[in-house]
């Protein structure tokens, strides 16, 4: 079993606590107390499905990683016909504009350290811009648009979701998500 303390790791750098859970660690100790009422208060609710990543407000400070954040997700139900019905979750970002979505990757079981049991799932998602909409367009004073590139928005970004292990007929709307982004070089260059 890992050591509770695990999760926190020391961080030299930035001379504080930094939060780095193992898979089993998120479905035991904060999933499943989250479902049952308990919630613990290291892990904040947010709908991370209503904006663009970059335009999250990600918390800040060293408790998280550089460029990694965590969050309890209550997802929604998608079907061709309407929302709240179907086995696939609503992953389209919901704005006037068509700005992109969460596609889902690599899919695999978490296993509990000492049963080796399954006790959930995580599911590898990236973010992909709309072709239609790739660059963000901006009214001048003379209203007028020029392209503007918003800071973040050429990361790339990328979302796992852990949750309980699928049950034929039964939808997981409580995930937890951690989202990193890797920094385009070309952003690097601008900012340093």
């Amino acid at each position: 079993m890992h050591e509770y303390n695990d999760m926190y790791e020391y961080n030299e750098e930035d001379g504080g606590i930094q939060f780095q859970p193992y898979e089993d660690e998120l479905i035991n100790e904060y999933l499943i107390p989250k479902l049952k009422g308990q919630p613990r208060e290291e892990i904040t609710t947010k709908d991370v499905y209503s904006k663009e990543p970059w335009l999250l407000d990600h918390p800040m400070g060293s408790f998280f990683k550089k460029n990694e954040w965590y969050y309890i997700v209550t997802r929604t139900q998608l079907s061709k016909k309407k929302i709240g019905c179907g086995k696939k979750a609503k992953r389209k970002i919901t704005r006037d504009d068509d700005s992109g979505s969460w596609k889902a990757n690599a899919k695999g079981y978490i296993r509990d350290e000492e049963t080796k049991m399954v006790i959930g799932q995580h599911q590898t998602l990236a973010f992909v811009k709309s072709k239609v909409n790739n660059e963000k367009k901006q009214k001048r004073g003379d209203n007028t648009s020029c392209d503007v590139v918003v800071p973040g928005s050429e990361s790339s970004w990328i979302m796992t979701e852990y949750m309980l292990p699928e049950i034929e007929g039964k939808f997981r709307e409580l995930v937890i998500c951690k989202i990193h982004v890797i920094e385009n070089s070309n952003e690097k260059k601008k900012d340093g």
